[in-house]
Parts: structure tokens; sequence; C-alpha cells
């Protein structure tokens, strides 16, 4: 651990070191559009809102125990988790569209892409069953 890392050669191994993950799929979304210089994408304060708000619910539910933000070139990522063990049940990701132009936001599940919209509230009517069953729990105490 004496070694000196410049900062390029850090954010090089971090990326490296995530292609081997589950984030696989968001990832390739991303090199398939180029890799031209991106500007950053980041979850504005009512997204970031939004989404912790979603993960308190899904928490005080006893579903998910943790999050991760994550922010890749192109690309910002909130990541659930049932346990800090576990690759993360879902990844909502914001990121630029396809056509260069505006953002928009995918939902993954695992490597899978379950939902795609240029809305944030779109995409989270993906977890309205989890929800609906988070109330229905909190209401049985």
């Amino acid at each position: 651990m004496n070694d000196v890392v410049s900062l390029q050669d850090y954010r090089d191994g971090k990326q490296q070191a995530l292609k081997t993950g589950h984030l696989d799929a968001v990832k390739d979304g991303l090199r398939a559009r180029g890799s031209k210089r991106r500007r950053p994408v980041s979850f504005d304060r009512g997204e970031l809102g939004t989404l912790l708000s979603l993960y308190s619910e899904q928490v005080a539910a006893g579903h998910w125990r943790d999050y991760a933000i994550d922010s890749l070139p192109g690309q910002a990522l909130f990541s659930v988790y049932r346990s800090a063990y576990e690759n993360p049940d879902f990844v909502i990701a914001k990121q630029i569209a396809a056509n260069g132009k505006g953002r928009e936001f995918v939902v993954y599940q695992g490597p899978k892409r379950v939902m795609r919209s240029e809305t944030l509230a779109e995409v989270l009517r993906h977890f309205e069953p989890l929800r609906e069953r988070a109330r229905l729990r909190l209401r049985s105490f």
C-alpha cells in the first residue's frame, strides 16, 4: 500500500473493477454511445428526495437495508441493497439520453434493464407493488 497512484490511474482502476460487477449492463449502454467526454450527470435535489423517500419506505418495511450513490461518466446511479454483502437489488440510473440530448432514467434489476423513461416518476411506477406491500405491512403494526 505504499504505492503512489495518480488520480487518473485511480479512476481507470475503478472503471476496470466495475467491469466485472453487476453494473456491466449499465456501463455497456454508455460505451455503446461512444467514448466522448461526457458532461457530469447527477441527481438534483428533488430527484434525490424522491429516491430517498422510496428507500426509507422500503427500509421501514424491512425490504432494503443499504443504498449507494455512484457517478460514472455520463450517468449517476442510485443502488439499493438487501444486505451490504450482496449485489444491489435495483439500480436506478440517470444518464444521457440515446440521442445525446436530455436525460433518461433506467431501472436495472441485476444485469436486466426493466424500465426506461424520460421522467423519474414514470420509472418509479415499477416500484408501486413494493410500495403497496410496504404500506400494508406498516398498517398491520
